[in-house]
């Protein structure tokens, strides 16, 4: 090597060095200087062609690059070293009409030199054969370890992501054996818990509308472990029940903790709801939950029945064939077909528009602006009736063949309960 190869090569080695330092510090970035190293350092390991190409991506990519200078005579080198002497020649003609000032010219080989002043005069430049051959052979063996190099990388990958699947497959088989276990476990555990729920009465219990009721009942722990028990009573809107225990009968409870064999006694509390008919039967569900489990649960019904009196109205003249001007008996029946006795009841009579009131000389009353007469019951018994009689007359001018009929309306005070009721019906003759 002379004098100027030597100065050309330590000038060489400090731009590395630079562009080093600078990659370093960008390396996150793709750029002229990383360009230039992949350049140089394929020329140092002899791999002419890939320096070549790395060359060109720089000229071609960044034009303005302050880097160009040595780029050229960086392809100017590797082009004589793979035989491409034509390229060469190009290369460092190239650099010498663009850089007329630099001190690089000093450093260009004699045999570029000769090259160039060739190409200058017309001479076709003939390839070296030989150092075409080494440069693709160059070319070849690194592809090879390229492709061996990317193989091994996709063998290693792909036996990583086997290991990775089958490590999986193992945590899975674990995680579902673990998870039968667990399911088995809770079946066998939720199998363990038995309940027995008593209801301390014979058949269906009838309770008086409007009042509170109470039902005994009892719920015994038949498994084998110590569990606590969600209480809960359900009904038709209305009835508002709840739970409590035997000893506290006006606090609500919600749960309970029992052992095996182990009893709770409590009592079933409601409202019978006040609007009621007499025998309507509705069904309270006593429910016990295991806390543990609540797909757990035990429950059993009870049937009450509501007591009512059950007030029904009739209301007539004391003739079906009426005359105009005819004076006879109306007569008002209340009666009570339930199993409870009616009592305060307020009974309202709207006479038909025909009727005119004469009196009722055996009862009170009241006579409301519209003509509504107002009579109040105290009380009628089960099986009972109360009468009413009025002294009325047919208006003179009643047509011939119209139907008189009124109404009765009865409220039943206590029970808040209001019922309307038609009278039969009399026909002018």
């Amino acid at each position: 090597m002379n004098q100027i190869s030597k100065i050309t090569t330590q000038l060489l080695v400090a731009l590395i060095i630079v562009f080093i330092s600078f990659a370093v510090a960008h390396s996150a970035e793709i750029d002229d200087s990383t360009v230039f190293i992949e350049a140089f350092n394929a020329y140092q390991q002899k791999d002419y062609l890939l320096s070549i190409e790395k060359c060109d991506q720089l000229n071609q990519v960044f034009p303005d690059s302050p880097l160009r200078d040595v780029a050229l005579l960086l392809t100017a080198r590797a082009s004589l070293r793979s035989g491409n002497n034509e390229r060469a020649a190009k290369a460092v003609t190239v650099f010498t009409t663009d850089f007329p000032e630099s001190s690089l010219k000093t450093s260009v080989e004699d045999e570029l030199r000769v090259l160039e002043s060739r190409l200058q005069k017309g001479e076709v430049l003939a390839a070296d054969k030989n150092l075409q051959t080494a440069a693709n052979k160059v070319r070849s063996d690194r592809l090879e370890r390229e492709r061996m190099a990317e193989l091994k990388i996709q063998m290693e990958r792909a036996a990583k992501a086997k290991a990775e699947q089958e490590r999986l497959a193992r945590i899975k088989m674990e995680a579902e054996r673990i998870e039968k276990e667990r399911l088995l476990a809770e079946k066998l555990a939720k199998e363990s818990i038995k309940v027995a729920i008593t209801l301390l009465h014979q058949g269906a219990e009838t309770f008086p509308v409007g009042d509170n009721g109470r039902l005994p009942f009892e719920i015994s722990n038949t498994g084998g472990s110590r569990e606590e028990f969600l209480l809960t009573a359900t009904a038709a809107e209305g009835y508002v029940p709840f739970l409590t225990s035997a000893s506290k009968p006006d606090a609500p409870i919600n749960s309970v903790w029992l052992a095996p064999g182990e009893t709770f006694k409590g009592t079933i509390a409601f409202t019978m709801p006040a609007e009621m008919v007499d025998g309507h039967r509705s069904a309270i569900f006593v429910k016990a939950v295991s806390a543990k489990f609540t797909d757990v649960g035990f429950n059993k019904e009870v049937l009450v029945i509501s007591s009512a009196p059950l007030v029904r109205a009739v209301a007539k003249l004391a003739k079906s064939k009426v005359f105009p001007g005819e004076k006879l008996r109306y007569r008002l029946t209340v009666l009570n077909a339930g199993s409870l006795p009616a009592r305060d009841l307020t009974v309202k009579l709207q006479l038909p528009p025909q009727i005119d009131f004469q009196g009722a000389p055996d009862v009170i009353f009241k006579q409301e602006p519209n003509g509504t007469l107002v009579f109040n019951v105290a009380q009628i018994e089960i099986g009972q009736l109360a009468e009413i009689n009025l002294n009325v007359m047919v208006r003179k001018d009643s047509a011939v063949g119209q139907e008189l009929r009124g109404n009765v309306e009865i409220t039943n005070v206590s029970l808040k309960r209001k019922e309307t009721f038609t009278a039969s019906a009399s026909v002018v003759n």
